[in-house]
């Protein structure tokens, strides 16, 4: 590796230096790169006219990211138009048009990197994908959930087995497991089951600590707001150990029942919980236990996919803390409040600087103190309200485009006659 500071290396080295730390949050979120890196000057032959170009793909979407360092121009778009279709799914990009952010006002490569993870961050790159299905089309959906299911968990589950589809594997894990998972299938809009660190790590604080646990029966113990604190805790505790590759299991259980566990305030979780703590220990233990099974019968691959589904729908955290959207959405409200001088008044005297106010709540919500941190959870759900009322997906969701419902349509059901079409025919649409 060129070990040279940035400024004396080659006008070439420095543009691909930077998009690939530009693009480091996509290959987070479980986007992998297409082409290999290349020396092609795809605008003309000066240095300063250069531009760098990358595709990346996960679970059958698409994109294309082009840096041009002369304006200082990132612009992710579609770059399937003339793809064929070789899946059961078409080839999509999850954007519903380009994303264009503009780096020439940010002076350095730390500042240009940052504006433009929450830029990717603020339309839903980073979290798992999700489809917005119009009315005219929804007659589609239940075929467009088993092909999703197939196109991912069902093939990472034979690649990984290689002696069926896994299905007697599943159904060995409890119908109440099968139910839960099925639950990811049933939203809207659509989720894709992407291989997101992130997403899997709010599914495994989901189902393991918050849900499926004992937790719940012992809750009278604490209040709502510190109840938030212990569900941030248990999702930042696991995330080091969910990776593209799967997750590191035996650390994921070390890291959920270390019995001096605190909270981000130094509150001892057994001295919150007091007799329940025990009790919701051995209930931790039993679910990566459940987990751990299906990471050996269905792979590592498949159980990222589904965590990653379950963490990207669940109530306590599917719009919540750890995510692109509840980033975005906070960002959203903080500005929106100062902008109209509706902050409260202890939040501006404590946070007179209010990006730094949004900096904290984005990335530690639960060090502030009760009555901002309901605030701030109140505000962003008027953030989704906002959203719901404008008719636009909570979270962010590309729209099914309308050559692919009839693409679909064509392929789902050739025979069909043209007046019984989902897509044209308003009389077949679901509820």
């Amino acid at each position: 590796m060129n070990s040279a500071p940035p400024d004396t290396l080659s006008p070439h080295a420095n543009g691909t230096r930077l998009l690939a730390r530009l693009t480091a949050p996509l290959r987070r979120a479980g986007w992998t790169e297409n082409e290999p890196w290349d020396e092609s000057d795809e605008d003309g032959d000066e240095p300063g006219e250069q531009s760098f170009y990358r595709e990346y793909s996960r679970s059958n979407f698409h994109l294309s990211v082009n840096w041009n360092p002369a304006d200082a121009q990132l612009t992710v778009d579609d770059p399937t138009e003339h793809w064929d279709w070789d899946d059961s799914l078409p080839s999509l990009c999850p954007l519903d048009q380009p994303l264009t952010v503009d780096l020439s006002t940010h002076p350095t490569q730390a500042a240009k990197t940052e504006a433009t993870r929450r830029a990717f961050a603020e339309a839903g790159l980073l979290d798992a994908t999700r489809i917005h299905v119009p009315e005219q089309t929804r007659a589609l959906r239940h075929d467009l959930v088993l092909l999703l299911w197939a196109d991912t968990v069902h093939d990472a589950i034979a690649r990984h087995r290689r002696d069926g589809d896994g299905r007697e594997a599943i159904a060995a894990l409890g119908e109440e497991f099968s139910w839960r998972l099925g639950a990811g299938l049933r939203t809207h809009p659509l989720i894709v089951p992407d291989p997101v660190p992130s997403a899997a790590a709010r599914g495994i604080a989901e189902w393991c600590w918050r849900r499926e646990s004992d937790v719940e029966e012992w809750h009278f113990k604490i209040g709502d707001i510190t109840m938030a604190r212990a569900d941030i805790a248990a999702t930042r505790a696991v995330m080091p150990h969910v990776h593209t590759e799967g997750v590191d299991w035996p650390a994921v259980r070390l890291a959920l029942t270390a019995p001096a566990r605190r909270l981000a305030d130094g509150q001892a979780l057994a001295d919150i919980f007091e007799e329940g703590w025990t009790p919701i220990l051995a209930s931790i233990h039993r679910q990566i236990d459940l987990w751990q099974r299906a990471d050996e019968t269905l792979g590592p691959e498949a159980v990222l996919r589904m965590l990653t589904l379950h963490g990207s729908r669940t109530e306590s955290v599917g719009e919540w803390w750890g995510s692109g959207w509840y980033e975005t959405a906070t960002r959203r409200a903080i500005a929106r409040a100062a902008s109209s001088g509706s902050l409260p008044a202890a939040v501006t005297a404590a946070f007179p600087d209010t990006e730094y106010l949004a900096d904290t709540v984005a990335g530690h919500p639960d060090l502030l103190d009760d009555d901002t941190f309901a605030w701030i959870t109140e505000a962003v759900f008027k953030e989704g309200s906002l959203r719901r009322e404008a008719r636009l997906p909570v979270p962010p969701a590309m729209t099914l485009p309308d050559w692919a419902a009839n693409d679909l349509v064509d392929n789902l059901s050739p025979d069909l006659e043209e007046d019984e079409n989902p897509v044209t025919d308003t009389s077949l649409r679901q509820p």
